[in-house]
């Protein structure tokens, strides 16, 4: 078996982050309406609020904001470019996932483009 395709080598909280104990090329982010990869070589800021309910990432060419609860596993494994993949909670998941308050929720994600007035700007 080759390095790193074991399976204990992915973690996952409530299916919601995927990590690697290596750093990323590109952060998939996946949700009912899309799935985008973007570089992590673009990403220009990240930002956690106080409350562990938002993340925002900041590319050259796109704003991503992630809602949800218990976010700060997200922005530490994305600051040290391990999170391979963050993806919303699907609604089938069982209940009493979603409803523990230590669990790892991500209930949004938004990904908006940057215009290239914005673009500059950065």
């Amino acid at each position: 078996m080759l390095k790193g395709s074991k399976s204990d080598d992915l973690l996952s909280s409530t299916h919601c982050l995927e990590t690697r104990g290596m750093p990323a090329v590109f952060l998939r982010l996946q949700s009912a309406r899309e799935q985008v990869a973007l570089p992590y070589s673009s990403l220009i800021k990240l930002e956690l609020k106080n409350d562990a309910t938002a993340v925002e990432l900041s590319f050259v060419t796109h704003r991503v904001m992630i809602t949800g609860k218990n976010l700060t596993a997200i922005y530490r494994a994305v600051a040290e470019a391990e999170a391979r993949l963050i993806a919303v909670l699907s609604l089938d998941f069982p209940e009493e996932a979603r409803g523990s308050s230590s669990n790892l929720l991500v209930s949004e994600i938004r990904i908006e483009p940057l215009e290239p007035e914005d673009r500059r700007k950065r």
